[in-house]
């Protein structure tokens, strides 16, 4: 039995949809099987960690309270100074970096979440170190850059980001024992292959199949976090482009969006008919009920798309872009889930989707078939090893 920490800078709230936290999540409890395992994080609204509280019981969650926007920004500069990620700035925390300095002797393994949280490995600390930084950041970045216009002040953000934490990523290579990343179909561009490179896959939840082809079926389904910025893109593309094209066929069919939002991102989405925003939602069975289909229409996307498990773990059909569909290893094109090119194919196969029976059924059945075989415990058997 081992005595480990896990360090995330997200929300590991299990509300939140937010597919880093949703993996983070399940690896913590997949560990706590056969080890203690204490969590710290950030988050919004909950503060379970003070000062004056310096004892750590087994296999507790301790949260500490994210600064407001202008604090973060202001070590987003300091960090831009050192000629750091800005993203390390923005999600730092003297109070968990304090935390880790006084406690880290205590852990035989620490565990960071996510590229950002590399920040925090104590220069002192001898035990084994896992950087489990998910997807390759700096792929994500420079896709975004690519789809903005040159008259965005983003951009040139975007493309800042992209130069340091590239940068960064390999300095991470240095500094821990073994770096987790969920798929290789990044890798070529940005890390060479290393011995400390680890591939452990995403896995999903086990559900009942609720999926049932019906023509009064009228819901196409988006999960993820809209605050994400690719997962705004891809639903603002649908609501604006996709969505009108297949109203004129069928005024009934509706665009349902389950994840978390901000107020300010779902101005964006004033103006769009038969758009819902559901937000999150514990028990997915009856909102799914009445779907044609889950779509990942992402054109900025790295790693495996949870979305896509989580349709597969229903039954529901699958449309996925080309940029989403990359990361897939386990579902194969047309027989498990079907790929779009562009807005008007997406558009002609989902009507044809909607109309077929047979297809739509083959879809459900193949997927959900497949998925059921990769729970969170068999692809996580791997970190077993490691730690």
């Amino acid at each position: 039995m081992k005595k480990i920490l896990f360090v995330s800078t997200s929300n590991l709230d299990s509300n939140n949809y937010s597919g880093d936290a949703i993996r983070a999540l399940n690896i913590i409890n997949y560990l706590r099987k056969k080890n203690i395992v204490d969590s710290v994080s950030l988050s919004n609204d909950r503060i379970l960690y003070t000062k004056k509280n310096l004892n750590i019981k087994k296999n507790k969650n301790y949260y500490f309270k994210k600064y407001n926007f202008f604090l973060r920004l202001y070590y987003a500069i300091i960090s831009l100074l050192k000629l750091k990620p800005l993203q390390l700035g923005f999600f730092y925390s003297k109070e968990l970096e304090k935390f880790i300095k006084i406690n880290h002797k205590n852990y035989d393994t620490i565990i960071f979440h996510l590229t950002r949280g590399g920040q925090y490995l104590p220069k002192n600390f001898k035990g084994n170190k896992i950087l489990e930084m998910t997807d390759l950041m700096s792929n994500n970045y420079i896709q975004t850059r690519n789809n903005l216009s040159l008259f965005n002040p983003i951009f040139y953000l975007y493309s800042l980001e992209a130069i340091l934490i590239k940068k960064y990523e390999k300095y991470c290579l240095n500094i821990f024992n073994k770096i987790i990343l969920v798929s290789k179909k990044d890798l070529k561009k940005n890390l060479k292959v290393n011995r400390k490179l680890k591939f452990i896959s995403n896995g999903v939840l086990l559900n009942k199949k609720i999926y049932k082809h019906a023509q009064s079926n009228y819901k196409i389904i988006f999960i993820g976090n809209i605050n994400y910025l690719p997962n705004k893109l891809a639903c603002l593309n649908f609501a604006k482009n996709i969505l009108p094209l297949l109203n004129k066929q069928n005024p009934k069919i509706k665009f349902h969006i389950i994840g978390e939002i901000s107020s300010i991102n779902k101005l964006s989405f004033y103006f769009f008919k038969n758009v819902k925003f559901l937000g999150k939602i514990n028990n997915l069975d009856k909102v799914l009920s009445y779907s044609i289909c889950g779509i990942s229409n992402l054109k900025i996307a790295t790693g495996i798309q949870n979305k896509i498990l989580t349709y597969a773990s229903y039954g529901l059909p699958i449309l996925s872009s080309i940029q989403s569909s990359k990361g897939i290893q386990h579902l194969i094109p047309k027989k498990d889930f079907i790929i779009f090119e562009d807005n008007q194919d997406l558009v002609e196969k989902l009507i044809f989707l909607k109309k077929n029976k047979s297809l739509s059924e083959k879809l459900s059945n193949n997927s959900y078939t497949k998925i059921n075989k990769l729970g969170w415990n068999n692809t996580l058997k791997q970190y077993s090893k490691i730690i």
